[in-house]
């Protein structure tokens, strides 16, 4: 089992707060997926969403998940379907009028800027962290580090790799004008939820 650095763990939730990142802890990966459905469940229908591939049918709530493994992407499949969600895995290009929630695993969260780091190989695990309007992030404690100086060497070596892509990830998106009127979602998700497991 892996340390936790409690002290790291304390100062992510503390400074997630003032970047609307909503903090959920959970035990397991499993937990972390059921928490998704639940949010998925509550949100209401997003309001820039088309379907894609018939016009007249009524729209379902769009879940994606790209990056999971084959046992966690059927479990989310079974669930999800019981609910009446349609369950994206790929070909996401044909969804960016959006999705509803998507669901990613951090490879690290750094503390102090409440951040978590995202790698992803494929353009759909990119995809569906930017087109949806609210992504779900799992991220186990004991990969948060206190701060970037921390996690030089884990990206050092991570940006090495063959078509690797990394995204750091501090909250839902927002923008502001040269008004300072700020704006929320115009780059990405509206909501950020980030579910801590506890191993």
């Amino acid at each position: 089992m892996s340390t936790i650095n409690t002290a790291a763990v304390d100062l992510f939730v503390a400074k997630a707060k003032p970047v609307t990142i909503q903090i959920k802890e959970v035990s397991s990966l499993s937990e972390a997926l059921t928490l998704t459905l639940e949010i998925c469940e509550q949100k209401p229908l997003g309001k820039l969403m088309l379907p894609v591939k018939d016009p007249d049918a009524p729209r379902k709530k769009t879940l994606a998940a790209p990056a999971l493994a084959a046992e966690s992407w059927d479990y989310l499949v079974k669930e999800g379907e019981k609910k009446g969600f349609e369950m994206i895995r790929d070909n996401l290009r044909q969804y960016l009028a959006g999705i509803d929630v998507a669901f990613s695993v951090a490879t690290m969260g750094i503390a102090d800027t409440a951040t978590s780091v995202l790698e992803s190989l494929s353009e759909d695990e990119r995809l569906a962290t930017m087109i949806c309007e609210t992504h779900v992030v799992a991220l186990p404690k004991s990969k948060i580090v206190s701060d970037s100086y921390e996690a030089e060497s884990y990206l050092r070596a991570s940006m090495t790799k063959d078509r690797n892509f990394i995204a750091f990830v501090s909250g839902p998106s927002r923008t502001a004008d040269i008004e300072r009127v700020l704006t929320l979602g115009v780059h990405g998700p509206l909501e950020l939820f980030v579910a801590l497991i506890n191993e």
